[in-house]
């Protein structure tokens, strides 16, 4: 009876400890592109890369302009400048000149430093989300959904994360 009894214990807890552990490995899926792009800090920062592009490249237009019509005047009036007059409007326009080479090689740098700037933030709040999601369902392991190749099936926590997402931009208005 005794033997029953102890094996029969034995049995239970395994079984509780199976259960545990299952309980402990609830894995789940997210693409973070996805919850970035649900953010309305995302739809922020991509409207200031988008005025700072602009600015950029109405910076580009103006010195541009100058250079060419610096040009109109030299070419237009060059034979009745002195020599002296004739070197400074040359030096002028190789400064325009290099200052549009160097924009034409700094641009892809400008633009990349201010998108690390104003997209780092919002690559934190989604991460933050996506833990708090994940914490609070259970998860204990979530995986980038873009990175798997195969994967059995899992939760997507996407509609978790849109809905708190959702629950948070309704709550933020009540507040003010």
């Amino acid at each position: 009876m005794r033997k029953f009894l102890t094996m029969g214990l034995v049995t239970i807890a395994l079984v509780a400890s199976s259960f545990s552990l299952n309980a402990q490995t609830k894995t789940g899926v997210i693409s973070i592109d996805e919850v970035v792009q649900l953010l309305p800090e995302y739809k922020k920062a991509v409207a200031e890369m988008s005025q700072f592009d602009s600015a950029l490249q109405i910076n580009y237009t103006e010195t541009l302009k100058e250079l060419n019509r610096q040009d109109s005047i030299f070419k237009a009036d060059s034979t009745k400048m002195s020599a002296a007059i004739k070197t400074a409007n040359r030096e002028k326009q190789r400064k325009l000149f290099a200052e549009l080479q160097g924009f034409e090689q700094g641009y892809q740098q400008q633009m990349q430093q201010k998108q690390e700037e104003l997209m780092a933030p919002v690559a934190q709040r989604a991460n933050q989300l996506i833990s708090e999601v994940a914490k609070a369902n259970g998860f204990s392991h979530v995986f980038r959904k873009e990175a798997l190749v195969v994967s059995p099936d899992t939760d997507d926590l996407l509609p978790l994360v849109k809905k708190k997402i959702d629950a948070g931009a309704v709550a933020k208005p009540a507040a003010k």
